[in-house]
């Protein structure tokens, strides 16, 4: 146990040699930065650790050894240098319980390793970090030596650190003394082969017969066939018994004498492979030599180097198999999106016996790039990275790219033991970040004044040209102006966070919509902005890609807004005053726009316009298409602001000078508010010379085809005439019409759907004559004479039904051969479930229902006789 204390010490540190600098660097990822701490050096000391060995203690010796009294006894030893540096140690030996003093110990090299002194003594020995020197130590025993002696050897450090646990036991004795003397190969690694070494001795002054020598049980597997010895038969044991013939397992190897002469040797060898996986550490292994002068015991220590080799591949599978170191399954391909992290799963194994620490890198990574390394969980990896032998340790390498790019970069883990690298590599293709883009849309369109308590529907477009995503989340946020009301596709709205999110199991390439109900706030106050945005989170997009924010102001009154004028009445020359007052009723203040349409016949009198409702001062509008603008007008919260200004009337004014106007509010959001439309009427006094003209007509069935209204023509009634201003007026019984306060050049107009039949040619017409140019000055006329049918109508019989409001009118009409009922209706008001039934001559009737009746109809059917019947109508009061 003293011996292995220091080996397990040598161990871990004899990896640093003496004097190397340890450095060390934390660093740690926020989003897109990386951030590395200071750096820490360790520079590792000198530590001096002698390894003697076999161990033993005087209660349990580690070696027996046998001589004749004055003659010699040998021990076998191997030191190593356990430290981390080149050290020499001084040699010696201590003396413990005997029966006997030894005449003489002597250390001496034995660099064959077969047990016999070589060379001069030595009483030190110089060795490097790791080096191994055997030993021999030879004691000369008295020839009245009887009994034995316990003695072990000591090898001592510069600094005082000593091994001196190796007690073995010397036996004086007469007659044949077996002396067994074992070596083995002093290190090996796991899967390399150790040759062992037997040498027996009779170093007694007789014969010594049926002498054995045995190795049981064997410390490694035993090499098939490589067993050999020049004297004696060799026997192996396979577990249950001994034989001459090599069993497929060897557990022992025996080698049987006859005799052995005083002073003669025999020498057995055979080769052992150390396992796979076989732990570093010392392997110590006895042989017994049995019969005439036995027994004796030899003793051999191997150690078992550490082996040191590591694999990196993908998660899983860190030997990359089954094509093993750079083939295609020691590579990974990803595709990500640029701005969007993306990690490589790995797998690192210690496939050593021994604990190594690894450091990691990443190479052939582009400029721009960045790179970490993180457990499965997210946390920074620790670099250097500690394994015990055997364990396998999972983590990822995450690439950050900002831009589109193709590259392959090469993660390394070197092992601090020894220096040997593994590689694996990892190809990623970045996708620009256009191949994923959110686009927010909204009805009413952004920008659009809302009013509380009105809805809004928020459309959420994602356009992906990336690839299919997995485990999709989509959240919007609420404005706390808005309330939910609905969402699509299962989006469910989340009262806490005021917000609606979608959990999609799956996107898929392409366009997907998404859509959002959502109101205002019945509280929501003027002026505010309500903002929206959706963000998309997924798999393969861990880092949140937003869209782009659609904005609406909210207002939620409207503006005041009066006209005033005086004086009322006015004549050509005069100015009128208008006072205009615009009031905020809203708490927020507002830039108001004033638009004012002048009358016709009047104009803008220059330096009239001044703002203020108390002091006034100058604001000169301007005249964009006959209207006077006033921009800017700052309008604050809860005030109001008044402008007033002068029309000049000029000649050709109308009668009736109707003055409107209009504001609009802007708010500091960009909310927009109107006014109604506020009116200011003043009339026109011609004075005693005031012309007024009069354009009238008459449209009528010309019946003698002479253009002029005369006996024997027919009135058309209920036609309609229009002027090009859009006055109208409808012919009464006579055909007449009328339109009064007219003067100079007008278009009148007879509208084709109320005449049936076409106009007559004059020569003031133009076109197909519906249309007429007349000159109003005073009384003017403008007949519109209209070709009859062929053939000539009369009217025989009529009759006239008064009831309520309404009034039937039935005419019965010769035209040529034939007889035709007409019917007219009019009604002021409207009439329910109305219907007209007119009775047949022949019997039966004719029926015409409306749901309701109202205004004016023309109704025509022809009757088989000239006879007249009465109508019946009814109808449903509410």
């Amino acid at each position: 146990m003293l011996a292995l204390l220091p080996l397990l010490t040598s161990f871990v540190l004899a990896l640093t040699p003496a004097g190397a600098v340890i450095r060390n660097q934390a660093a740690a990822q926020v989003g897109e930065a990386r951030y590395l701490s200071n750096v820490v050096e360790t520079v590792v000391e000198a530590l001096c650790v002698p390894l003697l060995g076999p161990d033993g203690t005087q209660a349990a010796p580690g070696q027996v050894a046998q001589g004749s009294p004055g003659g010699y006894a040998y021990l076998p030893y191997l030191l190593t240098n356990g430290g981390n540096d080149r050290f020499t140690f001084s040699l010696g030996h201590l003396l413990g319980a005997r029966d006997f003093s030894p005449e003489e110990v002597l250390i001496f090299p034995d660099p064959n390793g077969d047990g016999i002194p070589n060379g001069n003594p030595i009483t030190e020995a110089t060795l490097g970090m790791g080096e191994s020197l055997r030993l021999v130590l030879r004691v000369k025993l008295p020839l009245s030596a009887s009994g034995g002696l316990l003695l072990t050897p000591l090898a001592r450090c510069p600094g005082g650190e000593e091994d001196r646990e190796n007690w073995a036991r010397v036996r004086a004795a007469s007659g044949p003394a077996l002396h067994v003397e074992k070596s083995m190969t002093p290190t090996a690694l796991p899967g390399g082969e150790v040759t062992v070494s037997l040498r027996v001795l009779n170093l007694g002054d007789v014969e010594a017969l049926n002498v054995t020598l045995e190795d049981l049980p064997l410390p490694f597997p035993f090499v098939p066939g490589s067993a050999s010895a020049r004297k004696g038969e060799i026997a192996y044991f396979d577990g249950a018994s001994w034989g001459a013939t090599e069993p497929p397992a060897v557990r022992g190897v025996r080698l049987s004498l006859a005799r052995l002469l005083p002073g003669e040797e025999a020498l057995l060898t055979f080769r052992l492979r150390v396992s796979e996986g076989t732990p570093p550490g010392e392997v110590e292994n006895r042989a017994v030599a049995r019969g005439d002068g036995g027994p004796a015991e030899g003793r051999a220590v191997t150690r078992v180097l550490p082996l040191f080799r590591h694999h990196l591949g993908p998660q899983g599978n860190p030997r990359a198999l089954p094509g093993g170191e750079g083939s295609a399954d020691d590579r990974q391909a990803e595709r990500a999106l640029a701005g969007q992290p993306v990690c490589f799963r790995h797998t690192l194994e210690n496939a050593g016996t021994a604990q190594d620490a690894y450091s990691l890198r990443v190479e052939e990574v582009p400029a721009g790039v960045s790179v970490w390394l993180e457990d499965l969980e997210g946390t920074p990896l620790a670099n250097p990275l500690v394994l015990e032998a055997g364990a396998q340790k999972d983590f990822q390498v995450c690439y950050l790219a900002q831009d589109a790019r193709t590259f392959t970069a090469s993660v390394v883990a070197r092992s601090q033991a020894t220096g040997a690298e593994n590689a694996t590599w990892d190809t990623l293709e970045v996708a620009p970040r256009g191949a994923l883009t959110l686009q927010k849309e909204a009805d009413p369109a952004p920008g659009t004044t809302l009013r509380p308590g009105q809805e809004v529907t928020y459309t959420l477009k994602v356009q992906n040209a990336f690839a299919p995503l997995a485990q999709v989340v989509v959240e919007d946020a609420l404005s706390p102006h808005l309330e939910f009301l609905k969402a699509s596709h299962g989006g469910a709205y989340d009262p806490a966070g005021h917000k609606v999110v979608w959990r999609l199991d799956a996107l898929p390439l392409g366009e997907t919509l998404l859509t959002l109900r959502v109101r205002v706030r019945p509280d929501a106050p003027d002026d505010a902005l309500v903002e929206n945005t959706f963000l998309l989170r997924a798999k393969e997009v861990p880092n949140p890609v937003g869209s782009n924010p659609v904005r609406h102001p909210v207002f939620g009154v409207n503006l005041l807004l009066r006209k005033e004028v005086g004086p009322k009445e006015a004549r050509i020359g005069d100015l009128l005053t208008y006072r205009l007052i615009l009031e905020n009723p809203s708490p927020a203040p507002l830039t108001a726009r004033l638009v004012d349409t002048p009358p016709p016949g009047t104009r803008y009198e220059p330096g009239t316009a001044f703002l203020g409702c108390g002091e006034k001062a100058p604001q000169e509008p301007q005249v964009v298409e006959g209207k006077l603008v006033w921009e800017g007008l700052s309008l604050p919260a809860k005030g109001r602001v008044c402008l007033e200004y002068r029309l000049r009337v000029l000649p050709g004014a109308p009668r009736e000078l109707v003055n409107t106007a209009e504001a609009l509010g802007v708010s500091g959001q960009g909310a927009v508010t109107a006014s109604g439309k506020a009116q200011a009427v003043a009339q026109l006094d011609l004075g005693p010379f005031a012309l007024g003209g009069v354009l009238l007509g008459r449209v009528f069935l010309d019946l003698d085809d002479d253009g002029v209204f005369s006996p024997g023509d027919i009135p058309l009634p209920g036609a309609r005439v229009l002027l090009a201003n859009g006055l109208q007026a409808l012919t009464d019984a006579a055909g007449r019409y009328a339109f009064r306060d007219l003067s100079g050049l007008h278009q009148v107009m007879l509208d084709p759907a109320s005449a049936p039949f076409p106009p007559r040619a004059m020569p003031e017409n133009l076109g197909e004559g519906y249309r007429k140019r007349a000159l109003v000055q005073g009384a003017t006329v403008v007949d519109f004479p209209l070709r009859p049918p062929k053939g000539s109508v009369r009217v025989e019989r009529a009759t006239t039904l008064r009831m309520g409001p309404l009034v039937v009118e039935k005419r019965l009409l010769c035209l040529g051969d034939k007889w035709l009922v007409e019917l007219r209706l009019r009604s002021a008001e409207p009439l329910p479930e109305f219907t007209l039934t007119d009775p047949l001559p022949q019997g039966g009737a004719k029926v015409f229902a409306y749901p309701e009746f109202q205004g004016e109809e023309t109704l025509t059917y022809e009757v088989g006789e000239a006879q007249l019947t009465d109508p019946e109508v009814r109808w449903r009061y509410p």
